[in-house]
């Protein structure tokens, strides 16, 4: 959904070319974002409240940039993380 919104806002010639350079900085840390790495219930909570609550923040500041505003879905966490990390998930030790 931000992907899409950065294309229109882009389309649209709303932003100036600073501007869309900031937006487009921003799309890029949020789509490189390792976040993708922490998602799920099976990694510890502490760690996926972290970076949830960092990769929702990037995202807000996307909205930001765009000067649209900031869908309210935003403020709710995505995941929570639950599991152990000796038990799997993405820093489960190798064997």
């Amino acid at each position: 959904m931000a992907k899409q919104n950065y294309d229109l806002v882009v389309a649209s010639g709303r932003l100036n070319e600073a501007e869309r350079l900031v937006a487009e900085k921003q799309l890029a840390s949020c789509e490189s974002s390792d976040w993708f790495w922490w998602f799920g219930d099976y990694n510890p909570d502490h760690a996926v409240k972290s970076f949830d609550r960092l990769y929702r923040g990037n995202l807000m500041q996307l909205y930001r940039y765009l000067k649209l505003p900031v869908p309210a879905i935003l403020n709710s966490p995505i995941s929570q993380g639950s599991g152990l990390p000796e038990a799997g998930g993405t820093m489960r030790r190798g064997s």
